[in-house]
């Protein structure tokens, strides 16, 4: 999720999707495990008609006080509207963002009277409905008239919304639209099997079919090109979401986290959350949970 990631890129600060409450430590509580990643702010809204094969998400975060947020890399790619909602409930202004894939946390910042809105593609379909190179994207985000150029007239419709609502639903039909005008070639294809497989396997907790995709130099490269990141760097990504997944629905320790999740050990998964959280799985943010899903191929 991104907001800004994944879930917010990155590269100005702007409200995250995946977002951390300030000072907030699990170590005060006598269970560390009992501590929740997910965050009251985020929430995901009906897809409605939505081709749930490209469009993963659309998504509403309303910070509840002022301040930074971290996000976290997800793999996907994002576009935003940031709505400033005036005392009278009317959109004062919105700025638009696509946030690019990453590989690392960021922090971003957050006010209580900007609600964010997005839509969250799968993993692979980012840069097919946006018409931009996710690896030019990576750790970055493209900003207000960038943005608005790149989507011509579906900007304007977005940016008319005169309340949080109506930009939802108008959202909701720019999503549609987007959707419907990606277009994949053969190499895409290959490649959106393999980001499959890929779920499969961590899913699986076997590094196998990994290890045999990425032997194959073309379709590393292919999915390089698709999803904005190599092809190792995307499996730890999907690793990391998928060990906080199953932390949240209860793992009853680190070492069942580790094994439930497929890492070797628990001193690798604490690489792999310092990496990709900066916490580690005893000492966790709140953060909102991005769970696997598989795509339907066309």
């Amino acid at each position: 999720v991104g907001l800004g990631a994944g879930g917010p890129a990155r590269a100005p600060p702007l409200p995250a999707t995946h977002a951390g409450l300030a000072g907030w430590r699990s170590a005060r509580l006598p269970n560390p495990m009992a501590a929740p990643f997910a965050d009251p702010c985020y929430q995901e809204l009906p897809l409605g008609t939505l081709d749930r094969a490209r469009v993963e998400a659309l998504w509403r975060y309303e910070p509840r006080q002022a301040g930074h947020q971290k996000v976290l890399p997800d793999g996907r790619m994002d576009l935003l509207a940031h709505c400033h909602v005036a005392s009278t409930g009317r959109l004062a202004s919105m700025r638009l963002v696509i946030a690019g894939p990453a590989d690392r946390p960021s922090l971003v910042a957050v006010q209580p009277e900007v609600v964010a809105l997005g839509i969250r593609f799968h993993i692979g379909w980012g840069g097919a409905c946006l018409g931009v190179q996710p690896s030019a994207l990576l750790n970055r985000n493209l900003v207000g008239e960038t943005v608005e150029r790149l989507l011509g007239p579906l900007a304007g419709t977005l940016m008319r919304a005169e309340t949080l609502d109506d930009a939802q639903a108008r959202l909701h039909e720019i999503a549609a639209t987007l959707a419907a005008r990606a277009r994949l070639a053969r190499a895409h294809l290959r490649a959106l099997a393999a980001i499959d497989a890929l779920k499969r396997q961590v899913q699986g907790a076997s590094a196998n079919e990994v290890a045999c995709m990425a032997s194959a130099r073309t379709l590393r490269r292919d999915v390089a090109v698709v999803a904005g990141l190599p092809l190792r760097t995307l499996a730890g990504v999907l690793r990391f979401q998928h060990a906080m997944d199953i932390r949240e629905r209860g793992a009853s320790s680190l070492t069942e986290l580790a094994v439930a999740a497929g890492y070797a050990d628990q001193a690798h998964m604490t690489r792999a959350f310092r990496r990709f959280g900066g916490f580690t799985p005893a000492l966790p943010e709140p953060v909102p949970i991005v769970r696997l899903q598989q795509n339907a191929l066309p």
